[in-house]
């Protein structure tokens, strides 16, 4: 993990060897003990520190949240955006354990994960109004849903990663890690569907808007409504 200079102390140095043992192993494989020895400190150490592994995700949680949220205002400005590109295609070593705690974060199924996404969403949802407020985002009707949408797109290319990969032909790495080249393909037609759009008029969006605001039909109780098969059919 990408840490400054005043944060390398031995809390630290356990935390960020848990947070590359967490992503390559899972949460469940990796025990106190194993996370001591990546940080070459005794088990006692741990605990003391943290009190127990679920103390010990718990503070990786945050962390990692802290450098995704630094990331995310990065990219609600154009400059920042340019450089944070530049520094992963430079360093993607550095990015890397991240990027894998990150997907094994997702793809547990507790309490802690589920926390770790509401943290994620939390974080764009601030992200959109920090460029509205900049003016380098437009405003939207409902920032929370679109917070969400947003969010599961990105991070659905660290779930999907080994598929996006073999879809545009580039190299197909560990499964926890995300090469730069997959960057450098994506990077750009992303951008364009979020500036430009994608449909090229609203015609779509007027149909899902009147679609969802029309009333749902009311059937009689103990009644079933008819089959619209039937109806093509030419049965009554």
């Amino acid at each position: 993990m990408r840490s400054t200079a005043e944060d390398l102390t031995t809390r630290a140095r356990i935390r960020d060897a848990a947070i590359g043992l967490f992503g390559r192993e899972g949460f469940a494989r990796a025990t106190v003990r194993s996370v001591a020895a990546e940080a070459g400190v005794s088990p006692a150490l741990v605990i003391h520190h943290f009190g127990s592994k679920a103390g010990l995700r718990e503070v990786c949680d945050h962390h990692v949240l802290a450098q995704t949220a630094s990331q995310g205002h990065e990219k609600a400005d154009p400059r920042a955006t340019r450089l944070l590109i530049q520094d992963y295609l430079n360093n993607p070593r550095q990015y890397a354990d991240e990027i894998a705690y990150i997907r094994r974060a997702l793809g547990d199924e507790s309490d802690a994960a589920d926390a770790f996404f509401d943290g994620v969403v939390s974080q764009t949802e601030d992200i959109i109004h920090t460029g509205i407020k900049a003016g380098t985002i437009r405003a939207f009707d409902n920032v929370r849903a679109t917070a969400v949408v947003i969010a599961s797109n990105s991070l659905s290319m660290l779930m999907l990663g080994r598929h996006v990969s073999r879809a545009l032909g580039t190299p197909v790495l560990e499964p926890h890690r995300i090469g730069p080249e997959l960057l450098r393909h994506l990077t750009l037609p992303a951008l364009d569907i979020y500036t430009n759009g994608f449909y090229t008029d609203s015609r779509f969006l007027d149909a899902a808007r009147e679609a969802l605001q029309q009333q749902q039909p009311s059937t009689t109780e103990g009644s079933m409504p008819r089959d619209p098969g039937n109806r093509r059919r030419g049965v009554a």
